[in-house]
């Protein structure tokens, strides 16, 4: 008899940002508001997670690319002393 081959959970790489937001809160919604049975919660949990990580890399790219445009602009010629520009009060958390 065959086995039958599991369905990947893994998000494809190219997943827009605020899709894989969307389908987490999809999730979570289930998760929290219904009774679902052990294996698809399971898998439930599964995806999340990897959706989770995707989310987080994004944050940590875009993250390091403005941290990359406010250094060039501290460096950049008419910038007196080479000043960082303003930095807000407190650090957003994301996720």
């Amino acid at each position: 008899m065959p086995t039958k081959k599991k369905a990947t959970t893994a998000p494809p790489a190219d997943l827009p940002f605020e899709d894989a937001v969307e389908r987490l809160e999809e999730i979570i919604g289930r998760m929290e508001g219904e009774r679902v049975p052990l294996d698809a919660l399971l898998r439930d949990y599964k995806e999340g997670t990897e959706l989770l990580k995707l989310c987080r890399s994004r944050i940590e790219g875009a993250r390091a690319q403005i941290e990359q445009i406010n250094t060039d602009l501290a460096a950049s010629p008419g910038n007196e002393e080479g000043a960082a520009p303003d930095q807000p009060d407190e650090e957003v958390q994301l996720l």
